[in-house]
């Protein structure tokens, strides 16, 4: 079993690693020509994989981590989603499953920030990364909301929903690629990439603004 495991884990770490390149050819390239649009598609692909393969490795005994369970969870969804808000481009009817991811994740989100009050009151080292992810996805998903309500009004706002979230899972990629190669756990490791993603996104959201 753990063989199996351990093989599964360094497919995981591939398709990271694949993600990881791709996201930054995508980065590197210009907004809505060739590279970025087909770095991009591989991107989006490989870390689907990579965090769907995370999922269930993160719930099995030696392996267990219920922050990197939930994350692994959280890029899936920014993946996703990240890809789906680019159908408003082009005037998007809404659909029940757009409504139904964000909800879901939603709630998913508020339980990370539970999960965190409850590790805060029981002392459970760094409860903080909770809050601070499970905020991050209740801020995603209230984007969301203000996406489905004002895209046909709001010609950019699918675009900065877009950069939000894609921006956000490489960040994650780089997040699990640290905690890897440093073998570390400390805070700063699992916090910079997301406060340097941040400020990315901030930028790109004022550029198109």
């Amino acid at each position: 079993m753990e063989q199996t495991v351990i093989i599964l884990i360094y497919i995981h770490a591939l398709f990271g690693g694949i993600g990881l390149l791709s996201g930054l050819i995508s980065i590197i390239g210009k907004k809505g020509r060739f590279y970025h649009k087909k770095a991009g598609i591989v991107f989006s692909i490989a870390m689907f994989i990579s965090a769907l393969i995370a999922i269930p490795i993160t719930l099995l005994p030696n392996h267990k981590n219920l922050l990197l369970h939930l994350l692994s969870i959280f890029t899936i969804y920014l993946v996703i989603s990240g890809n789906r808000v680019l159908r408003f481009k082009k005037q998007y009817v809404l659909q029940k499953v757009d409504i139904i991811i964000s909800s879901v994740m939603g709630l998913i989100f508020l339980g990370m920030i539970s999960t965190g009050i409850y590790y805060h009151l029981q002392e459970i080292p760094k409860s903080i990364l909770f809050f601070f992810f499970g905020g991050f996805g209740v801020m995603a998903t209230i984007r969301d909301v203000k996406l489905y309500k004002t895209f046909k009004t709001n010609p950019k706002a699918y675009l900065s929903n877009h950069i939000g979230k894609m921006s956000g899972a490489y960040g994650a990629a780089i997040t699990a690629f640290l905690l890897a190669a440093l073998d570390s756990s400390t805070l700063w490791v699992w916090l910079t990439p997301s406060i340097v993603t941040l400020i990315f996104v901030t930028f790109w959201r004022r550029k198109i603004s």
